[in-house]
């Protein structure tokens, strides 16, 4: 049974931006956008030493698994023998005959992450899917506090947490309370680039370089034309070339000319996007530059104005 309504909106961050601690809902509409965000999270863990665990939809089992995977350009072969990556087929803390039991599912991966810890690696993350969930015989309240309660779990441990929510069974996302109350959202892997409009809030996804610059350069000056824009959001940006940094710099400082800014638009950017920015002239101070209000977001969602 899948609840309607209108919650709150995650903030959306690509797939590799995230971190030991994070909860993050992965809205997504066919398969292959599933397992290419498989891929790509199973890839970041594997790189850091983490044990990743995928719990798998009904029918597919690790044979099958390692085959999809392979098609979007992780082989884990190796990683599945030696227990670095593992499929769980059964869903934990649920069964059609007893329905669902948060208590068991939330100490399910308490005990998986102590478990991978004795066992050398240095923490754990976690992909799910969730269409279990959308039976008459889950509540979906009881569903929503389960997600909203193991953000916090997640977080005190360090286990990153990607639960996956098909659209063809869920609905959109500010539709289904439980995806919706999850601290990210997580947009499958892509070559382009996507931006969304959150209240003062300009936020950008993917790649800003020469394949997206036309359509990067036409987003950052219509958002900038409109003088609610204060901030713009470029942590979920997996990769920035120079060109776009500066271009970046320019509109944050100036605008776009045609509409007068009543004051600098902040950058909200991770400390290496800092570095690059400074590189590219935000610290320059000497007539010729508008300073520019850059904010490091920390791993914690924490925000501050100062380098790492």
């Amino acid at each position: 049974m899948v609840a309607q309504g209108t919650g709150p909106t995650p903030r959306t961050v690509a797939v590799e931006r995230l971190a030991a601690g994070d909860h993050a809902c992965l809205d997504f509409t066919g398969d292959d956008q599933r397992w290419a965000a498989r891929a790509a999270f199973a890839a970041a863990g594997l790189v850091r030493g983490e044990r990743v665990l995928i719990c798998t939809e009904a029918g597919v089992d690790g044979t099958v698994a390692l085959d999809r995977l392979a098609e979007h350009g992780l082989r884990a072969e190796r990683a599945a023998k030696d227990g670095r990556l593992e499929f769980v087929t059964e869903q934990p803390g649920y069964h059609p005959a007893s329905g669902f039991d948060p208590g068991v599912r939330t100490g399910f991966w308490s005990s998986a992450y102590d478990t991978a810890l004795a066992c050398g690696f240095t923490g754990l993350r976690a992909a799910g899917d969730m269409a279990w969930a959308a039976g008459h015989d889950v509540d979906p309240a009881d569903l929503a506090r389960y997600e909203a309660g193991i953000t916090g779990l997640f977080a005190d441990l360090g286990l990153t947490g990607m639960c996956e929510y098909d659209r063809r069974v869920f609905g959109v996302l500010g539709d289904n309370p439980a995806a919706a109350g999850h601290p990210l959202s997580i947009l499958p892997p892509t070559e382009g680039l996507l931006t969304r409009r959150e209240g003062d809030v300009l936020r950008l996804v993917g790649d800003a370089d020469l394949a997206t610059r036309e359509e990067y350069e036409l987003s950052l000056r219509e958002a900038a034309d409109d003088p609610g824009l204060g901030v713009i959001d470029i942590t979920g940006l997996a990769f920035m070339g120079a060109h776009c940094a500066r271009f970046l710099l320019g509109i944050a400082a100036r605008g776009t000319g045609r509409t007068k800014l009543p004051n600098s638009i902040a950058i909200e950017c991770t400390a290496a996007q800092y570095r690059l920015l400074r590189l590219c002239g935000a610290d320059e101070s000497d007539g010729n530059s508008d300073e520019v209000d850059l904010r490091i977001r920390h791993v914690s969602g924490h925000v501050s104005r100062e380098a790492e």
